[in-house]
């Protein structure tokens, strides 16, 4: 595994994660919300012992780690970020990989950079907020829909992990979770990969969480029905933050999609298990 920082034209930094041999099929990997890159480091346990043939490259968005913030950030204006990287690590096709809260923003590159995304995976992926189950997701009901009380939220959980006290934040959390997710939470060294992903996207106060949780509120700006790429989406039956309705609701309206439920996981159960692997090299062997 490898952390690295790149500088893109217009002067800003991107960070990213990578794990894999240099020469393996890569796989863009689209964090989810409001996390980073470091989701790598959990799925690196299972990628490891499968020693899966894939190079998967985790960005981090602007704000996100040692990325720049960027203040007319979205899900199209991502694309272009991915564009220039690919450039730059010599890329010329690549899959992409979204989960959670980084469904839209892999969806994006689907429908922006369809002559370069090999294909795309999908795994427990948010759906626009309009969509079948999304009206019960964590992910969308957590933050407020007052943007100023919402700005007031992420400051104070920022604050919380600035003082020591991120306890009462992750159990508030936990107790969103679907049964699954807090069983994980309890197994060896899960809990403190989640306390540290969160302290890292928190570390700006929160203004990065406060931009890209208003993106899920609003219209994606492309349309579903012009991803032809090859997808696949996987979800969970026991995910309680973004439930697996979504997905299908999702699966219906892309026009080359499979879709794939996984009975008993939560929302990253999954990442602990041969899961992580499969969906890894399904999205690599396009």
């Amino acid at each position: 595994m490898v952390n690295r920082t790149i500088e893109l034209a217009d002067g800003r930094r991107l960070a990213y994660t990578a794990w894999g041999h240099e020469d393996a099929p890569p796989v863009v990997y689209c964090h989810g919300f409001p996390t980073n890159g470091r989701e790598l480091d959990l799925l690196a346990r299972v990628l490891d012992q499968r020693n899966v043939d894939a190079r998967v490259i985790a960005m981090n968005r602007p704000g996100y780690g040692d990325s720049t913030a960027q203040t007319d950030h979205g899900f199209l204006t991502w694309t272009r970020d991915v564009d220039e990287f690919a450039d730059r690590l010599g890329l010329t096709s690549f899959g992409v990989l979204g989960v959670s809260g980084g469904a839209p923003f892999a969806l994006a590159c689907g429908y922006s950079l369809e002559d370069r995304v090999s294909r795309l995976g999908i795994a427990v992926g948010v759906a626009p907020i309009d969509a079948a189950g999304m009206s019960d997701a964590s992910i969308a009901t957590g933050p407020s829909r007052n943007r100023y009380i919402r700005r007031l939220q992420f400051r104070m959980t920022a604050l919380a992990f600035d003082k020591g006290r991120e306890e009462r934040f992750i159990e508030q959390s936990a107790a969103t979770m679907s049964e699954p997710d807090q069983r994980a939470l309890e197994e060896p060294g899960v809990r403190d990969w989640f306390t540290e992903t969160m302290r890292e996207s928190f570390a700006d106060g929160g203004r990065t969480a406060t931009i890209e949780a208003a993106l899920y509120r609003e219209p994606w700006g492309f349309d579903l029905a012009r991803v032809g790429i090859e997808t696949r989406l996987w979800y969970g039956s026991d995910d309680q933050t973004v439930p697996a309705s979504s997905g299908q609701w999702l699966a219906d309206r892309l026009p080359n999609a499979d879709f794939v439920l996984w009975p008993g996981e939560g929302h990253f159960t999954w990442m602990l298990t041969d899961h992580a692997a499969d969906v890894v090299e399904w999205v690599a062997h396009g």
